[in-house]
């Protein structure tokens, strides 16, 4: 009987007392009715973690939290074209605040031939970043460049001069950035994934990496011994931020996985050896990314998650953590039915639990979900019940505990040398760190900012939890931010 029940409608039946007034009526109507509270208590006795994850939403902390979502079909889920797509939105309307999205050349997107290779069919990756912008997300597209596992065959084992390959790697950054008007409405381009093989060399042959062909660059990391790894790295890597730069003003990242724990690992070591040599020798990468893909069959030293993010940190760089999911078996695993447990319901809770806390308290800047819901990707941890929600898109156990590994993560703002505004009329109270207004970790969709006069001097959609200032002058201003749960706020800066 408690398994058919639906927490949210007991939520809304709680917060009415309709039982009230029936206690003034009909005798066997206060008997029906006194049954449903006592059949709420024990709810909330038994499945006390449910009903709290529905009181909270994953996207109101510091750290900007994503799911990955595409078009989908009768086999995959997507926003649209996928048996539950209104789910999907729903859940990403009301619990994310970035939407990741594919553009893998090989599987329909690079559409042209060796004949002729300048085609392309970029509607997919367009239409989920327009419902994105449409619904106030910020965007993140993966990928540009990379392993040869994302690019059609005709590439991979084509006969190119250099200069044919530099050509065609520079029309597909061109067309993926320009389409779309995309150089203004995605925020965040994986430009190079999977530079390495899983044990951290580089492609050993052209095939498995065709754009190795342009060559190699002499080491700038400055890193000696042990922590140096290659001589040299590939040359397309610096091209194509390059590429993508000339196009956009977006955060530019590498990703790959493997390398998320420092742990002295040969992967860890070569993937940082090359940032190292990309940020010395002035190539424009803003940020990295770890894949964080994680097993509940392995053990993990989450202290390493968080010396890692922290070491990137150092380099100027921000951290994200881009396709997180947490299966019981490998993710390349055959797909299978799912024999999920109370024991691994609770591993599974820990792990996300653990894993959120140590990103957080490494100063992750976002971290992105492989997805919306359980066992809705036949070609991927099908059977694994690796994510945050259930098949029927309702809050597991795991998403309270990857919630609150966030806010026991992150540290606390410091107030050292901040400005403080008054409080407003709920009591709450901006403060200004740097170039940043902070406001209790209030979640906002939209803000704006006027001078004493009433002119409006800034204003943005946006789904984090600060607003960048630096480049408004110093003066007493009014800002109104506006959110979805309590509608408009207004609060005195003193900038």
């Amino acid at each position: 009987m408690f398994a058919a029940l639906n927490f949210k409608s007991i939520k809304g039946f709680s917060s009415h007392n309709s039982w009230l007034p029936v206690r003034q009526s009909k005798p066997e109507l206060l008997s029906l009715n006194l049954s449903l509270v006592l059949l709420l208590l024990c709810a909330i006795v038994l499945f006390p973690k449910h009903l709290s994850a529905s009181e909270t939403v994953l996207n109101d902390t510091r750290i900007l939290i994503g799911a990955t979502a595409e078009v989908g079909s009768s086999d995959k889920e997507g926003l649209f074209g996928w048996k539950a797509s209104s789910s999907v939105q729903n859940t990403i309307k009301s619990e994310f605040g970035l939407v990741q999205t594919t553009s893998y050349p090989a599987w329909g997107v690079w559409t042209g031939t060796a004949q002729n290779p300048k085609a392309y069919n970029l509607s997919d990756m367009n239409r989920v970043i327009n419902w994105a912008r449409e619904n106030n997300k910020k965007t993140c597209i993966h990928l540009l460049c990379g392993s040869g596992t994302y690019f059609p065959a005709w590439f991979n084992s084509g006969t190119w001069t250099n200069d044919q390959l530099e050509d065609l790697l520079q029309s597909w950054i061109t067309e993926a950035i320009t389409t779309n008007g995309n150089a203004s409405k995605v925020d965040y381009w994986n430009v190079v994934n999977e530079a390495f093989t899983w044990d951290g060399k580089y492609w050993p042959t052209e095939t498995e990496c065709r754009w190795q062909q342009l060559g190699w660059e002499a080491d700038q990391s400055g890193l000696t011994g042990n922590a140096k790894v290659y001589d040299r790295h590939p040359v397309y890597i610096r091209k194509a931020f390059e590429m993508a730069r000339s196009k956009t003003s977006a955060k530019l990242e590498l990703r790959d996985y493997y390398i998320e724990f420092w742990d002295n690992s040969v992967k860890a070591r070569a993937f940082y050896q090359l940032v190292k040599h990309l940020v010395n020798t002035g190539v424009p990468i803003d940020a990295v990314g770890f894949q964080g893909h994680f097993r509940l069959d392995r053990t993990y030293d989450w202290s390493k998650l968080t010396t890692a993010v922290a070491e990137y940190k150092k380099l100027g760089l921000e951290v994200y953590i881009t396709e997180v999911d947490y299966g019981d078996t490998d993710q390349i695993a055959p797909a299978k039915q799912s024999q999920w447990s109370a024991q691994l319901d609770e591993a599974q809770t820990k792990g996300y639990h653990d894993f959120a806390k140590a990103a957080a308290a490494g100063g992750t800047d976002w971290i992105c979900l492989w997805g919306v819901a359980d066992n809705t990707n036949s070609y991927w941890r099908m059977g694994q019940n690796a994510l945050l929600f259930n098949e029927q898109y309702q809050p597991k156990a795991a998403y309270t505990g990857f919630h609150q590994g966030i806010v026991e993560g992150l540290p606390p703002v410091n107030t050292a040398g901040s400005k403080t505004g008054p409080a407003n009329s709920r009591g709450i109270i901006p403060k200004i760190i740097g170039t940043k207004i902070y406001l209790n970790d209030i979640n906002f969709n939209r803000y704006k900012i006027f001078n004493m006069s009433g002119k409006l001097v800034d204003s943005s959609e946006t789904s984090n939890n600060s607003i960048d200032i630096g480049h408004v002058s110093k003066g007493v201003y009014v800002l109104e931010i506006f959110t979805k749960s309590s509608g408009k706020m207004t609060f005195n800066i003193n900038r």
